[in-house]
């Protein structure tokens, strides 16, 4: 019994002492937070890349306006001359116009493609450049991890890097 005993202590002693550099490396890592829609928000880039979108936006709803109103003048017509079709003409023409419908669906789905791939090419570079400089201030200041603030549970409020990377951004 007392060699085992003697192991156990020893294995428990050794464990101890493997895991203690393990967790005193842990509580030295610096670990931030940051509010990235609260930086991208204030930024002048932000505002001119949603000036971009609204512009975009309109464009294309301009122009699924139009075939949307295409569609709603040929459903008209043919609702005025469907009571004297015959039958086979007037399966025809609704065929067309569900047609006429799938397509207009496609191409809203197609826009809204563009529209999302305009919005990615836009504010890519925004976010490569908050990015950026929260990874300088972070290394600068020797935070080894950065969290989105909205993400954490706490934090002390010393780690927040939210308002250097905003002064940082707008002093460039």
């Amino acid at each position: 019994m007392a060699v085992t005993h003697r192991v156990t202590v020893a294995v428990v002693l050794g464990m101890v002492f493997v895991a203690s550099p393990s967790f005193a490396a842990l509580e030295t890592n610096k670990i931030g937070v940051v509010d990235s829609g609260k930086i991208l928000q204030q930024l002048p880039e932000t505002k001119q890349a949603e000036s971009t979108l609204q512009a975009t936006a309109a464009t294309l709803q301009k122009e699924i306006s139009l075939k949307n109103l295409e569609l709603q003048n040929a459903v008209a017509e043919y609702k005025k001359k469907a009571p004297s079709l015959k039958p086979a003409s007037r399966e025809l023409r609704e065929k067309e116009l569900n047609i006429k419908g799938q397509a207009l669906q496609k191409f809203q789905q197609e826009q809204n493609g563009v529209f999302e791939k305009k919005q990615q090419e836009v504010f890519a570079p925004i976010r490569q450049k908050v990015v950026a400089t929260i990874e300088s201030i972070a290394q600068k200041e020797g935070f080894s991890v950065v969290l989105e603030k909205n993400a954490t549970v706490y934090f002390a409020p010393e780690n927040d890097l939210t308002f250097k990377a905003l002064d940082k951004l707008n002093s460039k």
